[in-house]
């Protein structure tokens, strides 16, 4: 059903905890940081009426507006989490699976953060090179449709068609990685031999990856009842209706624990399935079909030459 080993990345991430541990911190802030948005804006409208009749009424608009800018801010600093948070835990679980010796506690922190600056010391190129990667990888979806499908018309051939590109996008952050392993001093060449050999092994790939995602919001589900369930024993003697919130907060701190916890241990499944792959078949990785096929994989080429290390 699927070629990972989740036992082998459950112990990976139990011997990086202390890294586990600094993301979850980092989860669990973004998650107050919604609930404080989330308060002030309804109290910042709720301030502003105040000389209206019934000023409190504005409340869950004002909570309404201020959890919304938040998700905003927050996808503006997709690529930043990526870089300062994402990708150096990459590297520590890549270290792991090449059997070297990483420090434990704080330490681990500084190296990791020191092995990222390392493979990818241009911070500028990296918003770049990630937006290439998922390029490729949605071009990769629509060059090998699922067989299913076929060359069926309507709204279930492109609703499978789009989570096809979601699942195939999300693995950006494999392919990316497989830079700690290569050897090359030039990330763009390290991503464009992964993603030859993605291309070789595609419909291997997307399958382990959905397996690995509905793992990560089986974990969120698993959850999300708990959560909701004790944050309505905890507002239960505040005198407000709150509506739905406890069920949207409930929500936003499972997202913490999936982010933390369940996306870390998909992630190292997955660099264990694919790296053994990649170790074996990228230096041969050769093809200039996918030059052809792919007008995202012909630019990112192009790149390697224009992205000197």
């Amino acid at each position: 059903m699927w070629d990972f080993d989740l036992m082998a990345a459950i112990r990976a991430i139990e011997k990086s905890m202390a890294y586990v541990l600094y993301r979850l911190g980092l989860c669990l802030g973004v998650a107050i940081g919604y609930l404080l948005a989330t308060l002030g804006g309804a109290g910042t409208l709720v301030g502003f009426g105040s000389l209206t009749k019934n000023a409190i009424s504005l409340g869950p608009t004002g909570s309404v507006l201020g959890f919304i800018a938040f998700a905003l801010l927050m996808a503006r600093t997709r690529t930043l989490w990526f870089r300062m948070v994402d990708l150096p835990q990459l590297g520590i679980l890549a270290d792991q699976w090449d059997r070297r010796e990483i420090p434990s506690a704080r330490a681990l922190l500084a190296y990791a953060t020191v092995r990222k600056d390392h493979a990818f010391p241009h911070n500028a190129d990296l918003p770049d090179l990630v937006a290439s990667t998922q390029e490729v990888l949605k071009d990769l979806s629509r060059l090998h449709p699922c067989p299913k499908t076929g060359s069926a018309q309507g709204p279930l051939a492109r609703l499978f068609g789009h989570i096809s590109v979601r699942i195939s996008s999300s693995s950006y952050r494999t392919v990316l990685a497989w830079h700690f392993m290569s050897g090359h001093a030039n990330p763009w060449q390290s991503v464009a031999e992964a993603l030859l050999v993605v291309d070789r092994h595609f419909s291997e790939v997307i399958r382990n990856r959905m397996i690995a995602i509905g793992f990560t919001w089986v974990g969120f589900a698993a959850f999300l009842p708990l959560l909701d369930k004790g944050i309505e024993i905890l507002v239960s003697d505040i005198p407000i209706r709150m509506g739905f919130w406890p069920l949207i907060f409930a929500g936003v701190f499972s997202w913490a624990l999936k982010a933390a916890f369940f996306d870390a241990i998909a992630e190292a499944a997955m660099l264990g399935y694919l790296f053994p792959i990649f170790k074996q078949e990228a230096p041969q990785s050769n093809d200039q079909r996918l030059i052809t096929e792919s007008p995202s994989f012909a630019a990112l080429s192009k790149k390697i030459e224009r992205n000197p290390v």
